[in-house]
């Protein structure tokens, strides 16, 4: 129990520690650009590219709808044949794969 405790102060007293960061203003929060040179559309775009490699949209969109888990894995079995038919098309094209072998 007291090692519960002690942990939970710890990530108490972290958090508290981060939220005083924020509140002085020696962290930002989010996703952020700096624009230079009144270059505001180099500055949009490099934006946006960060919010697509944080995945921050993907899990938006995610979390719109609530989705069943059946449904989840048909969905993720239909990426994974639609992924494994295109790789089998490219060994096609090479020549490693003979196209009238199943797979």
């Amino acid at each position: 129990m007291l090692m519960q405790i002690e942990q939970s102060n710890m990530f108490t007293n972290q958090r508290n520690k981060q939220m005083a960061n924020y509140r002085d203003g020696k962290k930002s929060r989010g996703i952020f650009v700096e624009v230079r040179g009144d270059d505001f559309g180099r500055a949009l775009r490099t934006w946006s590219k960060k919010v697509q490699d944080s995945g921050l949209l993907q899990e938006v969109k995610e979390r719109m709808a609530y989705e069943k888990k059946a449904v989840e894995k048909q969905r993720l079995r239909k990426q994974a044949r639609k992924r494994w038919e295109r790789k089998v098309e490219e060994l096609i094209e090479q020549g490693h794969w003979h196209k009238d072998k199943k797979f």
